[in-house]
């Protein structure tokens, strides 16, 4: 069982960021693991484009292959596209199910600032790929991306506040104890 907290703020390596944790409260560890990836990428680039979206499912499956392929077409373009390092594409997402029959997911991209500033090419490319090519449909909140800047704590922290959501305990759960909730990509920082 996840540890959840209704906790307001969380403290990381010494820092200490605001998390939207009202109502149902987060999961630390996936809260925990998000902030850690946007700060691994912050190392490495002075500026990252975060972008925020919703891909919904048509139908409910056990597990999770279909973000899997979805994410290694996604960065494939990424890297074709704007000639982004693989290892340097970040990703979070999150599982969730609550009144519909099937899953959706909630997911935040992270690239390099310098090479995108703006979704509206990638999240065409993200339409394509899910509605197309998977057969699901994608939601694109209002507000969907921030440039992050690594001198800027303010930018980091809205963002932060944003993705922390994406942690929350509502939704968890209706899987098979093999999947998983929520997955994130691996940067080390630097």
């Amino acid at each position: 069982m996840p540890y959840i907290t209704n906790d307001r703020a969380i403290t990381i390596n010494g820092v200490t960021w605001w998390v939207n944790s009202k109502g149902s409260g987060l999961e630390v560890n996936s809260v925990k693991a998000m902030i850690n990836q946007v700060n691994a990428m912050m190392s490495h680039h002075s500026k990252v484009h975060l972008l925020r979206f919703d891909l919904r499912m048509s139908q409910y499956t056990n597990d999770n292959k279909i973000i899997t392929i979805f994410n290694r077409r996604l960065h494939r373009w990424l890297v074709r596209e704007y000639q982004l390092r693989s290892d340097r594409i970040g990703y979070i997402w999150c599982r969730e199910m609550e009144t519909a029959k099937q899953q959706h997911y909630h997911y935040v991209l992270m690239i390099d600032g310098h090479k995108v500033r703006h979704p509206i090419k990638i999240l065409e490319k993200v339409r394509e790929i899910w509605q197309q090519h998977l057969g699901g449909s994608e939601f694109t909140p209002k507000n969907c991306y921030y440039n992050l800047h690594r001198d800027n704590f303010e930018s980091r922290q809205k963002a932060i506040w944003r993705i922390s959501y994406l942690a929350k305990a509502r939704g968890k759960g209706y899987k098979p104890d093999q999947t998983k909730n929520y997955s994130t990509s691996r940067i080390k920082p630097k």
